[in-house]
């Protein structure tokens, strides 16, 4: 994957990103045709040199005997710390609001683009959370995938190349509970918000802060400083392989799973490191690291006491909702429209009362439908909502920031 930078990632390989075609297949033959001159791990070392993605396809036998693979999975899956040399920072307790919802009085700040950091930003503004996503005017986003991904936020532009960007981010992180770092492991040190960058704030101020990495590959290891994102980890664990399998293709040929699953699912698991994290610092005063990594999220679905279903289960569920097929050469925008036409037609899932929660007006126009919270509780006054559907980028104005 070229990390949303298409022409440099084509010129890395001698390709002119100009060079024109008739058809999305012809434009497809040229790039398999340079594509391979190269066995996969010399795919994956160039894309390494060049800072780009790239990951191999293993099954997830192959993955599990990797060093790589055996040290991510040393690591719990709920994997949360109170930082040394924060416990002398006093208890923060809960404040008492008119809002019931778990999160009410809680200030997040979220660093992170596409799925995986925003899916988790957007599930705690739903338990109450003020939720203030800065985005960089320079790096480009999944705009569409994202547009259901900031109901309930605020949106900021800051460019962390000025030292104006960086003493407005400093301000924003002063006074937040929480901070969502979803770039490359330790990214943010240079621009002087890592860990232990902000562990410092938080010392000085007195208040323990939750600190969340969430990445591709974990928080250690010879790979954990690579970009990734989650076809990558998909590719990694055996998910794409499994897929594969499962629509019947020859042995090796992996097809990318037709949902942001491990996306969704670590935005999950940060949601639960976060909500832990902030009972602790509660209870015993301090601050907080957590660890998600997209890959370990896939490695799990794939252990035998999740389980898979069978070729036939898949067979019986593409004929019930009549998916077109579901090929290697489709990217993940692709195979989403494949599932939602399929969904549209054939099924009333996106119908189903509390699937989708609408909202009357946004900048996209009325009655603008959202997948709703994927949690609800008995007591509706505490049960998790947005207070307003998505925003558009950078929509918040410095005047708003207070």
């Amino acid at each position: 994957m070229g990390n949303l930078d298409p022409a440099a990632f084509l010129k890395a390989y001698g390709l002119d990103p100009n060079t024109p075609t008739s058809s999305r297949d012809e434009a497809y033959e040229l790039i398999k045709a340079e594509m391979i001159k190269y066995s996969a791990a010399e795919l994956e070392q160039k894309n390494m040199e060049h800072g780009f993605c790239g990951q191999t396809c293993y099954t997830p036998e192959q993955w599990r005997k990797t060093t790589m693979g055996q040290r991510l999975a040393a690591h719990p899956m709920i994997n949360y710390r109170r930082v040394k040399g924060t416990q002398h920072l006093p208890p923060v307790p809960f404040l008492k609001m008119d809002d019931k919802r778990p999160l009410a009085g809680i200030k997040v700040v979220e660093l992170a683009r596409v799925i995986a950091g925003p899916a988790m930003g957007a599930a705690l503004a739903s338990l109450g959370a003020d939720v203030i996503k800065v985005q960089s005017p320079d790096l480009p986003d999944l705009q569409a995938l994202s547009v259901t991904l900031r109901a309930g936020k605020r949106t900021y532009s800051i460019d962390l190349n000025t030292a104006s960007g960086k003493e407005l981010l400093h301000a924003l992180i002063e006074d937040a509970d929480v901070v969502i770092q979803a770039f490359r492991l330790r990214s943010l040190e240079r621009k002087g918000f890592g860990l232990e960058d902000v562990v410092d704030m938080a010392n000085k101020r007195g208040k323990g802060i939750v600190y969340v990495d969430l990445n591709c590959y974990g928080p250690d290891g010879y790979f954990a400083e690579r970009p990734g994102y989650q076809q990558i980890a998909d590719a990694a664990s055996g998910c794409s392989y499994v897929c594969g399998k499962a629509y019947g293709f020859e042995e090796g040929v992996s097809v990318l799973p037709s949902l942001p699953i491990a996306d969704m699912l670590s935005g999950a698991v940060g949601v639960v490191d976060t909500m832990l994290a902030l009972r602790d610092r509660e209870r015993h005063g301090g601050s907080y690291h957590a660890s998600v990594g997209l890959v370990a999220i896939d490695a799990v679905q794939l252990e035998e006491e999740i389980g898979l279903y069978s070729p036939e289960i898949v067979k019986e569920i593409q004929e019930t909702y009549k998916f077109a097929p579901m090929t290697p050469d489709l990217h993940v925008e692709e195979l989403l429209f494949v599932l939602g036409e399929a969904w549209a037609k054939h099924s009333g899932v996106l119908g189903k009362d509390g699937y989708m929660v609408k909202f009357p007006e946004t900048a996209w126009g009325n009655d603008h439908a959202v997948l709703s919270p994927i949690v609800s509780y008995e007591n509706s006054s505490v049960s998790p909502c947005w207070t307003h559907g998505p925003v558009p980028y950078c929509a918040s104005t410095d005047e708003t920031w207070a």
